[in-house]
C-alpha cells in the first residue's frame, strides 16, 4: 500500500490499526509505505515511531524539499516491492477494509488495474454538497471526452486503486496533477480494468487540501495526456474555416452554384482539407501507413462528419434562408456548431487515439458493480 501524507498525524494511528485488522487474513505478505512531504505536524515522525513499536510491515519515506500528491504516489510506486500496489489516502475517506476485495478481484479477474469506484452500482459518496458532486462528475466527463483511453471507466478520478506493479515498470509517469490513475490508463495501456464499488466517506480529522489551483493542474494534465489534440483540432478547423468561406464566396459571388449547392461544395472542400491536416498533424501516426489505409480513413472521416454536416447545414440554411442572416456569418456559425461533434467522433471513431490495443482492453464492473 502506498499512502501519501501531509499533515495527517491525527489520522495515521487509526488508519494503521484498521489496515492491520483488514489485512490480517493476508498472513503478512504485504507492506505499507507512507510517503510524507515533511509534514509540519510531524506525521512522518509519528509514523516512524509506530513502525518501530508496533507495525514491522510499515516503511516511512520522508521527502524534504519535494511537495505534491502526484509525485508522492509516483515515488511510492517506485519504492513498492509487491506484485500489486494499492494507492490509498490517509484521511480515511477510502475504507482500508476494501483492500482485500481489490486484491481478490485482481487475482480472480487477472486484472491489471482495479479501481475503487464511487460511480458503479453499490458505490456512492457521503456528505457531499450538490456542487461538489457536480464538480466531480464534470471532471470525470471532461477526462472521458479528451482521453479515449478512459471513456469506459465510470470513475477515472478515483484516488483509491490497485495496479499490477509490472504494468507501470518502465512507464514514464509525470506527476503533473494528483490523478496518477489517468496517467496509468493512458500510458500503460492496461489490458483489463475492473471497477469495484465503495462509498467515499468524509475525512475523520484535518482539512481537505484540494484548492482551485489543483483543478487547473488537473485540466492542464488532461490536455498534456491528450497531446493537446483539442487545440490542434481547433487550429486545423480554423484553417478549414478559411478554406470553407473562401470557397463559398467564390462559388456564390461568381454564381457558379446555387446557394444550397455552394454550401455543400464548400463543406466538402474544407472537409478534405481538414482530413489531410488531421492525418498528418493532429492524429499523426494513429492510422496504419499506406495509400489504401489513407483512403479508407478518408472515407471514415466523411462518414463521421455526417453529424457535423447535419449541424453545419441546418444552422447555415436556417440562419441564412429563414432568419436572413448574412450567408458568410451563417456559414461561420454553422461551422462552430459542428466543431465539437466532429472532434469527438474523429478522436473516438476515426483515428481512435486510445491506440491499436484498445480493442483488446476489457473494462468491466467488479462484483456487485453495475455498468
Amino acid at each position: 500500500m502506498v499512502i501519501p501524507t501531509y499533515n495527517e498525524r491525527e489520522n495515521i494511528p487509526v488508519l494503521l490499526e484498521r489496515l492491520e485488522a483488514a489485512l490480517r487474513s493476508l498472513e503478512g505478505c504485504y507492506e505499507a509505505i507512507i510517503i510524507d512531504d515533511d509534514s509540519p505536524d510531524g506525521t512522518w515522525k509519528l509514523a516512524q515511531e509506530l513502525a518501530s513499536a508496533r507495525y514491522p510491515w510499515l516503511r516511512v519515506v520522508r521527502r524534504i524539499g519535494e511537495r505534491g500528491l502526484g509525485s508522492a504516489i509516483v515515488r511510492g510506486l517506485r519504492e513498492a516491492r509487491g506484485k500489486y500496489v494499492v494507492v490509498i489516502d490517509a484521511d480515511l475517506q477510502h475504507p482500508p477494509e476494501l483492500i482485500p476485495k481489490l486484491l481478490e478481484t485482481a487475482l480472480k479477474e487477472d486484472a491489471d488495474v482495479v479501481i475503487a469506484s464511487r460511480y458503479v452500482r453499490g458505490g456512492g459518496v457521503e456528505g457531499w454538497s450538490w456542487l461538489r458532486r457536480l464538480v466531480s462528475l464534470g471532471a470525470g466527463m471532461i477526462a472521458r471526452l479528451l482521453l479515449p483511453e478512459v471513456r469506459k471507466v465510470r470513475d477515472p478520478m478515483s484516488g483509491f486503486w490497485l495496479v499490477r506493479k509490472s504494468l507501470v515498470e518502465g512507464v514514464s509517469l509525470e506527476p503533473r496533477s494528483w490523478k496518477i490513475l489517468l496517467e496509468i490508463l493512458v500510458k500503460a495501456k492496461p489490458g483489463r480494468v475492473v471497477e469495484v464499488p465503495y462509498v467515499f466517506h468524509e475525512r475523520l480529522h484535518g482539512k481537505s487540501k484540494l484548492k482551485p489551483r489543483h483543478m487547473l493542474e488537473y485540466l492542464l494534465h488532461l490536455l498534456h495526456l491528450s497531446e493537446y489534440r483539442v487545440f490542434k483540432f481547433a487550429l486545423v478547423g480554423a484553417s478549414g474555416t478559411i478554406v470553407n468561406l473562401a470557397t463559398l464566396a467564390a462559388l456564390v459571388e461568381n454564381k457558379l452554384l446555387p446557394l444550397w449547392a455552394a454550401y455543400l461544395a464548400s463543406f466538402e472542400t474544407s472537409l478534405t482539407w481538414n482530413y489531410i491536416l488531421h492525418d498528418t498533424f493532429t492524429f499523426r501516426g494513429a492510422r496504419p501507413r499506406g495509400f489504401p489505409n489513407a483512403l479508407r480513413y478518408w472515407l471514415r472521416y466523411h462518414k463521421a462528419a455526417l453529424g457535423g454536416l447535419a449541424a453545419y447545414y441546418t444552422v447555415s440554411m436556417t440562419l441564412s434562408s429563414i432568419l436572413h442572416v448574412n450567408y458568410l456569418v451563417a456559414g461561420f456559425l454553422g461551422i462552430l456548431t459542428g466543431f465539437a461533434v466532429n472532434f469527438l467522433v474523429s478522436q473516438h471513431h476515426v483515428w481512435n487515439t486510445a491506440g491499436a490495443s484498445s480493442g483488446d482492453r476489457v473494462i468491466r464492473p467488479g462484483p456487485h458493480g453495475g455498468p
